[in-house]
């Protein structure tokens, strides 16, 4: 493959993900809206929600394989469509039983997406400018989960327009990948089962699991602890959008500095900045205008977190070993969503409602500690 080549298969796995982020940001909002409008009790629209966490766990097992046999580029084609059909089956069958088995087929496939792209991502980046290319990667991701919340505001949550919008949506994402050469992004046999690569990057997986509980306890719970820390309901519902903006806006300079002055380092100072964005919570509650753009800066330095941990599992694998990797990083991931919202609800509960802050402030400590973990040295 010459550097052109390269480049546009680069293009094409970031802007297709991209828009198939949209299309993920319309769907979380819109089904938990959707059963609120009918009166569903709280913990059963969070256990719906949770399901496809399970997904999202098991999707990836079998991407090395899929990948091998068909190629990045027609596994893709593949998998976005039939992600879509089962987010247009939510709507056709319209129950709440059926929503956990579509749910979880929802998240085993939109993971197996993820998990294909970023190591088709990670191996096209090339070793000089993984971080940075990351980043790339994770701002466009950023702007695509902050699009979808927008582009359901215009379609509203009833009847079929959101679905179709986002239907829509979906096979925009597929229209970079007709672009990529006949064969693109071929991988090599499967290799070694993404659960054994876990074990071999394991502070990595560590991170990714600590960064995916914060991640999804602040998507899910931060809104909740503005309104009961006295923020007004409008004020509270938009404490996510600062977080959004500094993962848009941080992502580059942040995989520019991993590339500069190393992952590791990088790490710990976006861990605790982490940490002291999460103790600051409390003392903030009351000043809004500060609260947004400590927000602002906590959200793009945490969010760099995940992006560097992909920037570390390329500089140290390759090829069909990448893929696997990349893999279990995915698996990680859900690990981590699924657990994280259960314990920041808890905490809220012992501590209503500073119980998370204390909660977040003390995983960015374990995941800063967890930077200096010496157990296998090759990890950064």
């Amino acid at each position: 493959m010459n550097d052109a080549e390269r480049r546009w298969e680069l293009a094409a796995a970031i802007s297709s993900i991209t828009v198939f982020g949209v299309g993920v940001g319309i769907g979380g909002p819109l089904l938990s809206l959707m059963l609120e409008a009918r009166g569903t009790d709280s913990s059963m629209t969070g256990l719906n929600a949770a399901v496809s966490f399970i997904g999202v766990v098991l999707g990836p097992l079998a991407v090395p394989r899929m990948v091998a046999r068909f190629g990045f580029k027609h596994f893709l084609l593949t998998a976005v469509p039939l992600s879509t059909a089962f987010f247009l089956l939510l709507k056709a069958f319209d129950d709440l039983s059926a929503w956990f088995a579509l749910r979880f087929l929802e998240g085993l496939v939109g993971s197996a997406i993820f998990a294909a792209t970023e190591a088709w991502i990670s191996q096209l980046a090339g070793d000089e400018n993984r971080g940075r290319t990351m980043g790339i990667y994770t701002a466009a991701l950023s702007a695509g989960f902050a699009t979808g919340p927008i582009v359901l505001s215009q379609t509203g949550t009833a009847g079929w327009s959101p679905f179709v919008a986002r239907a829509a949506i979906a096979a925009f994402a597929t229209l970079p990948l007709l672009a990529v050469r006949a064969g693109g992004g071929k991988s090599d046999l499967p290799g070694p089962h993404p659960l054994e690569m876990m074990t071999r990057m394991k502070p990595v997986v560590m991170i990714v699991i600590l960064f995916a509980m914060y991640e999804v306890t602040t998507v899910t719970l931060l809104p909740v602890w503005g309104e009961r820390a006295g923020l007004s309901l409008a004020t509270a519902a938009a404490l996510i959008s600062p977080v959004f903006v500094g993962a848009i806006l941080f992502q580059i300079p942040v995989g520019l500095l991993s590339d500069l002055a190393g992952r590791a380092v990088t790490m710990r100072i976006c861990a605790g900045l982490g940490m002291a964005g999460a103790a600051a919570l409390p003392a903030l509650a009351g000043h809004a205008p500060s609260l947004a753009i400590v927000l602002m800066i906590w959200g793009g330095f945490t969010t760099g977190l995940y992006p560097i941990a992909l920037a570390t599992i390329g500089d140290r694998f390759s090829g069909v070993d990448l893929l696997n990797a990349n893999a279990g990083l995915v698996i990680a991931y859900g690990t981590g969503a699924f657990i994280g919202p259960i314990l920041g609800g808890a905490a809220m509960d012992l501590w209503n409602p500073h119980g998370i802050a204390l909660l977040l402030t003390g995983m960015f400590a374990v995941l800063l500690l967890t930077t200096w973990w010496q157990g296998d040295r090759r990890a950064f």
